[in-house]
């Protein structure tokens, strides 16, 4: 049997590393950098806010009272009443449809500007025309305008960098405690 320079402890000491390394990649990858938006959720919808939203070139849903989600182009606000075309919501602003009012959402970096642009509109009616919609303003009973959290992002990223700097910590600290062991 050929001898081998590592003892035993030094293997598991590997093992120990490696296990820690994986944990610490997964974790960066999972977890950490997340940005995070709210709802902000109203639950009348004031013309003057509708149109600033409209001139900012938001982006408009509509969720219909029978489950039914349309985007909302050419809108105008005019006597109390929102109006425009009904189109096929495209695949961009099909991903953050129907969060619970007042809670923080992580949302994914690349899909962040398109979530910060939208207008989420609840309406009491059923969809009848799948090509126009115009209805009063008091038919909207819910509104989410979608804004950064960036308290929470921000609290995510320091998080993040500490996280990491302690798991390297960690990591130099097993490498080198396995270093010794190998040693004595």
């Amino acid at each position: 049997m050929k001898p081998t320079n590592q003892c035993p402890t030094s293997l598991a000491w590997q093992k120990i590393r490696n296990t820690v390394a994986l944990l610490v990649v997964v974790l960066v990858f999972t977890g950490c950098f997340r940005h995070y938006f709210k709802t902000n959720t109203q639950t009348t919808a004031d013309p003057t806010i509708l149109d600033s939203f409209q001139k900012s070139k938001k982006y408009f849903i509509v969720h219909f009272s029978d489950g039914n989600i349309f985007g909302l182009d050419n809108v105008s606000i005019t006597n109390d009443k929102i109006e425009g075309n009904l189109v096929i919501l495209p695949d961009e602003h099909n991903k953050y449809l129907d969060p619970a009012a007042d809670i923080t959402y992580p949302v994914k970096k690349k899909h962040k500007s398109t979530v910060l642009m939208e207008v989420h509109l609840y309406i009491t009616n059923s969809l009848s025309d799948t090509s126009r919609l115009s209805v009063p303003l008091i038919s909207v009973n819910r509104l989410d305008v979608y804004t950064n959290n960036a308290k929470r992002t921000r609290a995510n990223h320091i998080f993040s960098v500490v996280g990491i700097v302690a798991g390297a910590v960690f990591i130099t600290f097993v490498i080198l405690i396995s270093q010794v062991g190998y040693y004595y």
